[in-house]
């Protein structure tokens, strides 16, 4: 079996969130690019590391398994495919695309889908179920369409069957178990639980990997095409509000606490 992992290099969400909190986030003058970009750490998709894992604990599981790790953006996100390499991925492809700000998720499953195509014999592709930029979660679906592939989203573990796989996954009223016939699209949720840490010795060894290297405009001939437009990011006003319940014994403090809840109306209905 073949499985592709795709990967996106995102801001460290926790960097932000501090600049956000700070009330040091602002957008520069094109209205389109955080001014901290250049400040905070770029590093894998935390979904995407997730789906990295469910695919090493197919191959963990004794199939015959070969994992490949692609990524489109600048070439900076060669660094997210040296973390794939270093958890276990046998090889990986940079998609380099200088549009990859654009925040097109239509572009970038097509990109996807052109170098999927390129290695002709993939049975499984694994995705994050959203980036936790923009949080579209756009990206699978669509390559799943251009495919024609079966999709299974929202994934909490994935066990390989005979020209398939079965998928658990998160619904509603608990937990479904689908079965999907290859060639399938599986997003995969953060229930999965934390991937494993690489070692010292693989991350040493990833730095020295190179990836398959691609340019847009090899996998789609012709001028950029976008079918959506970031028009303009907006940094939503961050205000923290902290009352403090005064008492003389937890039992006052409980007190205090359920009259201040009663005059707020947060206990009404």
């Amino acid at each position: 079996m073949h499985i592709v992992v795709a990967a996106k290099q995102v801001l460290d969400p926790d960097g932000v969130n501090s600049y956000a909190l700070w009330g040091r986030l602002a957008v520069d003058e094109t209205d389109r690019r955080f001014t901290i970009v250049d400040t905070v750490p770029q590093l894998i998709n935390a979904y995407d590391e997730q789906a990295m894992e469910v695919a090493l604990r197919l191959r963990d599981a004794g199939g015959d398994c070969r994992i490949t790790a692609v990524t489109v953006g600048h070439a900076s996100a060669a660094d997210v495919l040296k973390r794939c390499v270093a958890m276990g991925a046998e090889s990986a492809i940079l998609v380099q695309d200088p549009e990859i700000d654009a925040a097109d998720g239509f572009r970038t499953a097509a990109l996807l889908a052109a170098a999927v195509r390129r290695l002709s014999d993939v049975d499984l592709v694994l995705c994050g179920r959203q980036g936790s930029d923009y949080d579209q979660g756009t990206v699978p679906a669509v390559l799943a369409e251009l495919l024609d592939a079966a999709l299974v989203t929202l994934a909490v573990g994935v066990t390989a069957v005979e020209d398939g796989v079965h998928v658990t996954r998160v619904a509603a009223l608990g937990e479904e178990v689908l079965e999907a016939s290859f060639p399938a699209v599986v997003t995969v949720s953060n229930e999965v639980g934390i991937p494993r840490a690489p070692t010292a010795r693989a991350m040493l060894a990833a730095r020295r990997s190179q990836p398959t290297v691609y340019q847009a405009t090899e996998l789609l001939p012709g001028p950029g095409r976008h079918t959506v437009e970031l028009v303009r990011l907006v940094v939503p006003e961050v205000r923290g509000q902290c009352e403090l319940i005064e008492g003389e014994t937890p039992a006052a403090k409980a007190e205090a606490l359920m009259r201040r809840l009663e005059e707020i109306g947060a206990l009404d209905g």
